[in-house]
């Protein structure tokens, strides 16, 4: 698997998790998807729009890492 954005390391096993093969041709679909989860979120009062407290946040529930694998495997 290719390594998704440097400062995104943390995120490679919910990539994984969710079966997704980080190519250049969809990384960009994957990051989008990404920012519209967060964005979505932050705004509900889910979790922080600030990235480095967003990952903690999706890495500590279960519920929304299951969300957010669900909307990666949609690219699939």
């Amino acid at each position: 698997m290719v390594n998704f954005l440097g400062c995104w390391k943390w995120f490679n096993s919910v990539l994984k998790e969710a079966e997704i093969k980080v190519t250049d041709k969809n990384k960009g679909k994957i990051d989008e998807v990404i920012h519209k989860y967060i964005g979505e979120q932050s705004r509900y009062g889910r979790c922080s729009a600030d990235w480095r407290k967003a990952r903690k946040e999706i890495r500590e529930k279960p519920e929304m890492k299951k969300e957010l694998i669900e909307k990666l495997k949609a690219l699939v």
